[in-house]
């Protein structure tokens, strides 16, 4: 992410079995020990990751933050994948289950690139320019993207949830180098001889940490005795395009990273004619060049990469701007007026806002 090495990983691909180490930094640092084995169509059969403590790999790794503590897998099966994820403090493990006809690839803040080559190659092997692939993480519904040609050794992997990655591939589809970058993963990933990862674990592990990419924050706003609590997540630019880049024009937004963006208004308020009753809504964006969406939801526990549209419950267009100072991590700010205030959306160069007005009894 930027300029940051946020993974190392070896592999080993033997038939229809994919296995092998990473060490990630992200949110923390562990090693992850990884092992895939997969249908005769290059489907996922079954997958398995385990946390490893980055200074003894033979012991649990032990996260401050209680994310991917233990173990994940997962199988697929009569069109159901099926996650089965240990976690910290729970007292049993957590189940997921996703409809899907077939799984291809695992995605999440680091994915695995050794999955990445796998489905180069099986591209490369049908003859085919581009290979449709499922990809799921254990929160997310299965999302359609692709494995395709755009040239002779370059596959473009991806799809309108991730965007796309270009890899540099040979005759085989084995990758050469990835370029990813203004991506959400904006990786930049060169080829190696096999690497011993606990020896890069125990020396990068004594560097400074790359934590939360996007961290969450819970700021109150009072305007006129009235609170106004916003709790988000804060994604960092690292030097990628924005909106047209990494947030696309003209689709929903979850206007922020991690869990739902929450606003809980403790009075009522108003934008323009529209009246939005005191309560708790996740916030929803669609950007456009000119324009912004803005909707107020009522679920507030579902994934925002899903969102449940059937709940929305009110939404309004905003004017959006371009301005001189670059903010380098999506803030959400709140500035007072006589009414009410100015709530504003702030990210790269470019920021959406609306006044609005209390509503008092």
């Amino acid at each position: 992410m930027g300029v940051d090495t946020v993974l190392v990983e070896t592999y080993t691909m033997i038939h229809n079995h994919l296995y092998g180490k990473a060490f990630v930094r992200v949110p923390e640092d562990y090693i992850a020990q990884f092992s895939v084995h997969f249908y005769p169509d290059g489907s996922i059969r079954e997958f398995n990751v385990a946390a490893m403590d980055p200074l003894n790999s033979s012991v649990p790794f032990r996260a401050a933050s209680g994310a991917f503590e233990y173990r994940l897998t997962m199988n697929c099966q009569h069109d159901t994948c099926t996650y089965f994820n240990a976690e910290k403090g729970q007292p049993a493990e957590t189940i997921f289950k996703h409809a899907a006809p077939g799984m291809n690839f695992v995605g999440g803040w680091v994915p695995f690139i050794s999955l990445m080559e796998w489905n180069c190659v099986q591209l490369a092997r049908s003859g085919k320019q581009a290979l449709p692939l499922h990809m799921i993480n254990h929160r997310f519904r299965a999302y359609e993207i692709s494995a395709r040609y755009g040239g002779k050794d370059s596959v473009l992997f991806g799809g309108p949830f991730i965007e796309y990655t270009r890899i540099k591939v040979d005759e085989q589809g084995r990758i050469l180098r990835t370029n990813g970058l203004g991506t959400p993963w904006n990786y930049i990933v060169t080829k190696h001889e096999p690497i011993d990862i606990e020896q890069i674990a125990k020396r990068m592990t004594k560097t400074r940490g790359i934590g939360f990419p996007s961290p969450e924050e819970r700021v109150q706003f009072v305007v006129q005795n009235t609170t106004l609590d916003v709790q988000y997540g804060r994604p960092y630019k690292r030097g990628r395009q924005i909106f047209g880049g990494v947030v696309p024009y003209d689709s929903v937004w979850r206007t922020g990273a991690g869990g739902a963006t929450i606003l809980t208004l403790e009075n009522p308020i108003r934008i323009g004619k529209t009246h939005i009753p005191k309560g708790q809504y996740s916030l929803y964006t669609i950007p456009r060049q000119n324009q912004w969406i803005l909707i107020f939801n009522k679920d507030v526990l579902r994934w925002p990469t899903d969102p449940n549209r059937a709940a929305d419950y009110v939404s309004v267009v905003i004017p959006v701007q371009k301005v001189k100072e670059v903010a380098e991590q999506f803030t959400i700010n709140i500035e007072p007026t006589q009414t009410g205030g100015v709530l504003q959306f702030r990210w790269d160069d470019v920021m959406a806002y609306t006044e609005f007005s209390l509503v008092k009894h």
